[in-house]
C-alpha cells in the first residue's frame, strides 16, 4: 500500500471511528444497565483513535512518502474498518426512526436499548484491540524505516562528495559506453572476475592514452549497476580539483555506499560522530573508519556473502603519488571483509607510481594491458565502431539534406573506413574524435573525412604523430587568411583554450571571459570550431571541458611533467620548428602566469573582495549560517576560482615573488578579505599550504618585506584557522585583536581595528617560540621525529600509539596502532619512507609512512626498548632496550649484537642509540646510568 493511499484509509477510519464513539456517547447518557460496557467500548475507540492519529503523522511527515507500509497495516486497515462499520450499523439501527423513535418520544430516551451482550462487547474489544496490535506494528516497522533514512539523510549531509565523480553524473551523461559489437572478449573477461567468489579482490585495466579505458569504465560501471553489484565509482580527471587528487575519494565512495545500503548509515554515522575529522584525516583512516569497518558489519546476502563492486576510472590522474599506492594498497585490504565480497575494478595509465602500488600488493590483482591486446581484436573493434558511427552520421546528414547533397549509401567505402582504421589503432580517441569532427554541423562529412585522410601518412610514426593525426584536423581550420590573421588566430586559442586545459577545475564560458577579461563573445566564437575536442555546452553557465587527457597532453610540452609525448614533442628533431609544425603548442609555465595574474587582478578591482562581503554584519554569524545564493551573489564564480586557485598558478608559472611586485601589493592590501573568502567559501585550512607554497618561490635577494609577511600571515592562520573556518568573519578579530602587537599583519590592518573595542585585551608583544600546539593524544608523549623530507612530524606516546602529522599543516595523518604498550621512541629512515618505533612490549614495529601499514614486528630483546635509528642509507637499525643490550638490525635480522654490557660497569641500560657516519658502520651508544659512551 502506497503512504498516499495508507493516510487516506487511515483518514477514513479514523473518522469512522468518531462516528461509532460518537454514538456511544449517545447510549451512555441513556443506557443504565449497560454503563460498564459502553465505557469500555469508549476507551477502546479513544486508544484506537489514538495509534490511528499517530500513523497519520507518520504518513504525512516530510519522510511519509518513502515508507514502504506493510502488508499488516493494509490488512488491519480492512479489517478495523469493517468492525467498525458494523458497530455503527448496529448503534445506529436503534436510533433510526420507527417504532423505536415514535416509542423514546412518547416516554423518553430512557427507552433506548444497548444493543449488545457484555460477551459480545468482550469478543469486540479483542478484535480492535488484535487491530490496535497489528497496526501498532506495521507503524514500528515504519518508524524503524524512518528512523534509518534520517540517519542517511544525516550521513550524506556529512559526507563531502567531488562533483561529477560518478559515472553517471550530469556532466559526462554523453560520455560514450562501449558499442555492443566492441570489447566483448574484454568485458566478458572482466564479468567472469566479478563473479568469481575466488577471484582477485582488484581487477587493473591498463593502457596508454586513447586506448578507451574511460569508456571500458562507464559500459563496465553501468553493467555492474544493471545488476545491482554496482557500490559506487570515482571518475578521476586532471584538471578538475575535486576529481583531481585523492581527498574526496573515499568519502564520495561511502556516500554513494550509504545511498545504495542505507542499512551502513547507523555504522558511518557512529564513525562520524566517534571522530568528527575523520573526513580529513589521512586515507588510511577514512577507509577504514568510513568503508571497510561499516562494510563489515553489513549482513551477507541471501547466498551468504554480499556483493558490492567499486570502479575507480583513471588513477593515474591522481595529481600524488604517494595517495596513488595508498589507495591500491588500502583496496587490496577489502579481502579481511568476510559477510561482504568487495573487489575494485581500476583503470590507469601504465605510470611508474601506479606500477609501483601494485607491485606492492603481487597477489591480490589481476591485469589486464589495453595496448597488448591482439592487434586484429583492436581493429575489428575500431572498424565496428567506425561502421555504425559513420551509418549514423550519413542518416543522420541526409535527413537534413537536399537530394542533390546526400552522401551515398555506400558512403564512405570500405577502403576509407579502412584507412580509418589503420589511422586509429590502438586509439580508440582517434576514432571517437574523428567521428566528432566529421559530423560537425554546418559542415559536409565528405570534406571533413577528406581533411583527415590528409593525415594519414603521420600515424605510421610514433604516438605523438597518432595523436597529432587525431587533433589537428580540428585545429588547421583556424589557420585561414593571411599571415597576421594566422598568428591572431593562434595567439586566441592560446589565451583561451591554453587556459581551459590549464584550468585547476572547469569553468563556464561567462566565468572565463571575466576571469581572462576578455569579451564573453570573443571565447563563445573561439570554441564553435572545437566541438570535436572540447565538451562546449549551449549554456554560457556550464562548465567548457575537454573529451580526453590526451588533447591536453598534445598542447602542452612541458619536460618537467615526465609525459612521454610531451617529452617526443620537445627531443624528436622533425619537431624542431613548433611554430611551423605544431603552431598550437601552449607553453604551460607563461599560461600559468597569465592565470596568476589575471586572478590578482580580478581580486584587486573593484569591491567583489572586501570586509564582510557578504553582507554578513555579524562576526558571530556560521558559515553554515550563510546561504549558498548569497555567497554565489557576492562571490561569483570567478572570484571564487581566482581565491582557491591564484597560488597553484602562480606555482606552476615558478615565476619569484619580490618585494613591491603584484603577489606583494595584494597581500599587505587584501590578505584578510581573502582569508574571509576563503573562510565563506569553506576553504580556509588549504591556506596554510598556499602560504606554504608562496614562501617556497621566494626571490631570496630580494624579498625581505614580503617574506615577513608571509611568515607572520602563516601564524596568524595557523594561530585562528579552526576560527575562521566556523566564524570567517572573526579572521578581522582573531588576526587583529588578538595577534602579538610586533605582528606584521597586525601592523599592517591597524586601521580595520574593532571600533567597538574600547578596552582591547593585553596581548604579548610578539609571537612565542611555539608555532602550533599538535593535540590528539590520550597520553603523554615521550618522542617525536621529523622526516628527513620536512613533510611530515611522527610522535610516540602512552597511549601505545604513534601519530603521523602534516608539518605545514598540523593536521594528523595517521594513528598507527599496534604496539601493546607505552610507545617510547620514534624515528625516520632517511629516505622519508619508513618509520621505525619502540615500546614498553620490548619489540620494534616498522611502518610504512605513506600508507602506514605495520611491515614488520622485530622481537629479541628482553626488556623496554628505549631508542632506535637508522643508518643512513635506510637499510640498517639500530636499538637500545633496558635489557642491557644493543642491536643493529638488517634486512629484519639481527647482524650484530655487541657484548651486553661493560666490563666495570654495574648497571648499563641502554638508554640511547645512533648510528652516526654516512657509512653506517659506527654505532654510538649513550647509557643512562653509567654516563658513559660507548662506541
Amino acid at each position: 500500500m502506497e503512504a498516499v493511499g495508507s493516510a487516506a484509509s487511515i483518514i477514513a477510519v479514523i473518522e469512522l471511528s468518531a462516528k461509532v464513539a460518537s454514538l456511544c456517547f449517545q447510549y451512555s447518557s441513556a443506557v443504565k444497565n449497560a454503563r460498564s460496557d459502553v465505557e469500555r467500548l469508549q476507551g477502546e475507540l479513544e486508544r484506537l483513535t489514538t495509534t490511528l492519529q499517530g500513523a497519520q503523522r507518520l504518513l504525512e511527515s516530510p519522510n511519509g512518502k518513502r515508507l514502504q507500509t506493510s502488508q499488516g497495516l493494509r490488512n488491519g486497515l480492512i479489517d478495523c474498518s469493517s468492525q467498525l462499520s458494523e458497530l455503527q450499523s448496529r448503534l445506529e439501527k436503534k436510533l433510526n426512526p420507527g417504532s423505536a423513535r415514535k416509542a423514546m418520544s412518547r416516554i423518553g430516551f430512557r427507552a433506548l436499548k444497548w444493543p449488545f451482550e457484555s460477551k459480545e462487547i468482550d469478543d469486540i474489544i479483542k478484535n480492535l484491540e488484535r487491530y490496535r496490535d497489528t497496526l501498532s506494528v506495521s507503524l514500528a516497522v515504519d518508524g524503524v524505516t524512518q528512523v534509518l533514512d534520517v540517519g542517511q539523510t544525516f550521513v550524506l549531509s556529512k559526507l563531502p562528495t567531488a562533483n561529477d565523480a560518478a559515472f553517471d553524473s550530469h556532466a559526462d551523461e554523453h560520455d560514450a559506453r562501449c558499442h555492443p559489437r566492441t570489447r566483448t572478449g574484454l568485458l566478458e573477461s572482466i564479468t567472469k572476475w566479478a563473479d568469481n567468489p575466488h577471484g582477485e579482490i582488484i581487477f587493473w585495466l591498463n593502457g596508454m592514452a586513447g586506448t578507451g579505458k574511460s569508456t571500458i569504465s562507464r559500459t563496465v560501471a553501468q553493467s555492474f549497476a544493471d545488476r545491482g553489484l554496482l557500490g559506487a565509482s570515482f571518475f578521476f580527471k586532471r584538471g578538475e580539483r575535486d576529481r583531481s587528487n585523492a581527498a574526496l575519494l573515499f568519502t564520495t565512495i561511502a556516500a554513494q555506499l550509504v545511498a545504495k545500503e542505507p542499512d551502513l548509515a547507523p555504522h558511518v554515522r557512529a564513525a562520524i560522530e566517534d571522530d568528527p575529522s575523520v573526513m580529513s584525516k589521512a586515507l588510511r583512516e577514512q577507509f577504514e573508519k568510513l568503508i571497510l569497518k561499516p562494510l563489515g558489519n553489513l549482513k551477507g546476502g541471501s547466498g551468504g556473502v554480499k556483493e558490492v563492486v567499486l570502479v575507480i576510472d583513471a588513477l593515474d590522474e591522481c595529481e600524488r603519488d604517494n595517495d596513488i599506492r595508498v589507495i591500491i594498497y588500502l583496496l587490496s585490504q577489502a579481502k579481511a571483509l568476510s559477510s561482504v565480497s568487495l573487489k575494485a575494478f581500476l583503470t590507469s595509465r601504465p605510470e611508474l607510481p601506479v606500477r609501483l602500488g601494485f607491485s606492492d600488493i603481487k597477489g591480490t590483482y589481476q591485469d589486464l594491458v589495453l595496448h597488448e591486446i591482439p592487434k586484429p581484436i583492436i581493429e575489428h573493434d575500431i572498424a565496428a565502431f567506425l561502421d555504425f558511427e559513420l551509418a549514423r552520421i550519413r542518416h543522420d546528414y541526409n535527413a537534413v539534406s537536399p537530394t542533390d547533397r546526400q552522401l551515398p549509401p555506400e558512403w564512405p567505402g570500405c577502403y576509407a573506413v579502412q584507412i580509418l582504421v589503420d589511422m586509429a589503432v590502438p586509439l580508440f580517441i582517434f576514432a571517437a574524435t574523428v567521428c566528432r569532427f566529421i559530423q560537425e554541423s554546418g559542415c559536409d562529412p565528405r570534406h571533413q573525412l577528406a581533411q583527415v585522410l590528409q593525415y594519414q601518412s603521420r600515424t605510421h610514426q610514433s604516438e605523438i604523430d597518432k595523436l597529432e593525426a587525431t587533433y589537428r584536423p580540428v585545429l588547421d581550420r583556424l589557420l585561414v587568411g593571411s599571415e597576421a590573421a594566422k598568428r591572431s588566430a593562434v595567439a586566441r586559442f592560446r589565451v583561451v583554450v591554453g587556459s581551459i586545459v590549464l584550468l585547476a577545475e572547469p569553468l563556464s564560458i561567462r566565468s572565463l571571459a571575466r576571469l581572462l577579461d576578455i569579451p564573453e563573445d570573443t571565447v563563445f566564437h573561439q570554441l564553435q570550431p572545437l566541438h570535436s575536442v572540447l565538451s562546449v555546452p549551449a549554456s554560457t553557465e556550464s562548465p567548457v571541458r575537454t573529451f580526453h587527457l590526451s588533447f591536453r597532453d598534445f598542447l602542452l610540452a612541458d619536460p618537467n611533467k615526465g609525459n612521454e609525448q610531451e617529452k617526443l614533442l620537445l627531443v624528436d628533431p622533425d619537431k624542431g620548428k613548433e611554430q611551423e609544425k605544431h603552431p598550437f603548442w601552449v607553453d604551460g609555465r607563461k599560461t600559468h602566469q597569465r592565470l596568476a595574474v589575471r586572478c590578482l587582478e580580478l581580486l584587486s578591482t573593484g569591491d567583489k573582495l572586501k570586509k564582510d562581503a557578504c553582507g554578513l554584519r555579524l562576526p558571530g554569524t556560521h558559515r553554515s549560517e550563510i546561504d549558498q545564493d548569497i555567497i554565489d551573489t557576492n562571490l561569483p564564480i570567478d572570484i571564487q576560482y581566482a581565491c582557491r586557485y591564484w597560488v597553484h598558478h602562480w606555482k606552476e608559472s615558478q615565476r619569484r615573488i619580490r618585494d613591491g611586485d603584484l603577489v606583494d601589493r595584494f597581500l599587505t592590501r587584501h590578505v584578510l578579505h581573502w582569508l574571509e573568502a576563503l573562510g565563506i567559501l569553506g576553504w580556509i585550512s588549504e591556506s596554510i599550504e598556499m602560504v606554504g607554497s608562496l614562501l617556497a618561490l621566494l626571490d631570496e635577494e630580494a624579498s625581505d618585506k614580503v617574506s615577513a609577511f608571509l611568515l607572520d600571515t602563516k601564524r596568524v592562520i595557523r594561530s585562528h584557522c579552526s576560527i575562521i573556518d566556523i566564524w570567517p568573519l572573526q579572521v578581522y578579530y582573531s588576526a587583529i585583536v588578538f595577534a602579538p602587537k610586533q605582528s606584521v599583519v597586525r601592523r599592517t590592518f591597524r586601521n580595520q581595528f574593532p571600533v567597538c573595542l574600547d578596552l582591547p585585551p593585553k596581548v604579548e608583544l610578539d609571537w612565542d617560540a611555539c608555532i602550533q600546539t599538535l593535540e590528539g593524544h590520550t597520553g603523554s608523549v615521550w618522542s617525536v621525529a621529523f622526516s628527513h623530507d620536512s613533510k611530515t612530524i611522527a610522535s610516540a606516546s602512552d597511549d601505545n600509539t604513534i601519530k603521523l602529522w602534516d608539518a605545514a599543516t598540523g593536521d594528523c595523518t595517521a594513528t598507527l596502532e599496534g604496539h601493546t604498550g607505552s610507545v617510547q621512541s620514534v624515528a625516520f629512515s632517511h629516505d622519508s619512507k619508513t618509520v621505525a618505533s619502540t615500546s614498553y612490549d620490548n619489540t620494534i614495529e616498522l611502518w610504512d609512512a605513506a600508507t602506514g601499514d605495520c611491515t614488520a614486528t622485530l622481537e629479541g630483546h628482553t626488556g623496554s626498548v628505549q631508542s632506535v635509528a637508522f643508518s643512513h642509507d635506510s637499510k640498517t637499525l639500530a636499538s637500545a632496550s633496558e635489557d642491557n643490550a644493543w642491536v643493529t638490525w638488517g634486512s629484519h635480522k639481527v647482524l650484530w649484537l655487541p657484548p651486553t654490557y661493560r666490563p666495570g660497569v654495574s648497571d648499563t641500560t641502554a638508554s640511547t642509540v645512533a648510528i652516526g657516519c654516512p657509512s653506517g658502520r659506527v654505532v654510538l651508544l649513550a647509557f643512562s646510568f653509567s654516563h658513559d659512551l660507548l662506541m
